[in-house]
């Protein structure tokens, strides 16, 4: 058996079905509790690496962009328990370090961000988006799930949009070929 498997959001992302470069692919569905259960279930297959690969959306890199992310942050708001981005009575929750030597930042959030509707976004929230190098749905959680069961994680994202969907399934394909080429040099 192989011992990495690549998670993906949605088959949409990455046009394919089973495997990418051999190595075999779960299909999470989209945010964080679907991500959840997709890494729980690659840890009880045995799995000891998740590659987690997709769009993400960014207002400070360009569309075709590929990031790795280096730290992810959670959405979180449990005020007045702990500060925004922390979970309630557990200490060191607000990111999670996956390679330090990659700057890169990644916002994960149960919202698709959308441009056009600023106002029923929370202050905190906006922040986050705009510090943050992108934003995805899926990072933190796996993340989470890889340190809990001690299991080697990376995430490669290319920049699909900035807010706004217009052209998000074109973005991907072309994003997901050029992640294949770097995943070719990696792995």
């Amino acid at each position: 058996m192989n011992n990495k498997v690549f998670i993906v959001a949605v088959a949409d992302e990455v046009d394919i079905q089973g495997k990418i470069l051999d190595i075999p692919v779960i299909f999470s569905g989209v945010g964080k509790i679907n991500a959840t259960i997709a890494a729980t279930m690659a840890f009880n297959f045995g799995y000891k690496e998740i590659i987690n690969i997709g769009s993400c959306g960014s207002l400070n890199h360009s569309v075709g962009d590929i990031i790795k992310i280096g730290q992810t942050f959670q959405d979180i708001d449990a005020t007045p328990l702990d500060n925004y981005g922390s979970t309630p009575f557990e200490p060191n929750s607000k990111q999670i370090v996956l390679d330090i030597k990659s700057p890169t930042t990644c916002f994960t959030t149960d919202y698709f961000f959308d441009k056009s509707q600023l106002p029923k976004y929370s202050s905190y929230y906006i922040d986050m988006i705009k510090k943050c190098d992108v934003f995805d749905m899926e990072c933190f959680a796996l993340a989470k799930v890889c340190k809990r069961f001690n299991l080697k994680f990376s995430s490669y994202k290319w920049v699909s949009d900035d807010g706004s969907y217009d052209n998000w399934k074109e973005n991907c394909k072309i994003g997901f070929e050029k992640i294949k080429q770097i995943l070719k040099n990696i792995n």
